[in-house]
């Protein structure tokens, strides 16, 4: 059983690279559509909640933060507590707020040596 649990555990962090890449590529190349894989990788997101019933960390927020996805509300949240403001949106909330260029995901950049 612990290589199913693995599995699935590699699989959502699979989405969530994907999520990021996507947020990326729309950075990259706004004139690119993103939606469907914004919507894709949110929704495989939500599968893995509902079905696991246990919050998911998506990914840290630049400059500092977290989204979550919090499977009892159906939500993803953003945590800013530097601020000590959390936002709950729904999905179709967040895709829209990704594309207008908030909640960016916070990227380690490595400087070539």
């Amino acid at each position: 059983m612990p290589s199913l649990n693995r599995s699935n555990m590699d699989a959502i962090s699979l989405v969530k690279n994907q999520l990021i890449q996507a947020i990326v590529l729309h950075q990259t190349k706004p004139y690119l559509p993103v939606w469907g894989e914004l919507f894709t990788a949110l929704r495989e997101i939500q599968k893995a909640g509902q079905h696991s019933q246990k919050n998911i960390h998506v990914y840290s927020i630049e400059p500092t933060g977290d989204l979550w996805y919090l499977y009892r509300e159906n939500v993803f949240s953003v945590d800013l507590p530097g601020m000590g403001i959390t936002i709950s949106l729904t999905q179709e909330q967040f895709i829209d707020a990704l594309l207008k260029g908030s909640f960016q995901p916070t990227l380690s950049i490595t400087k070539p040596s």
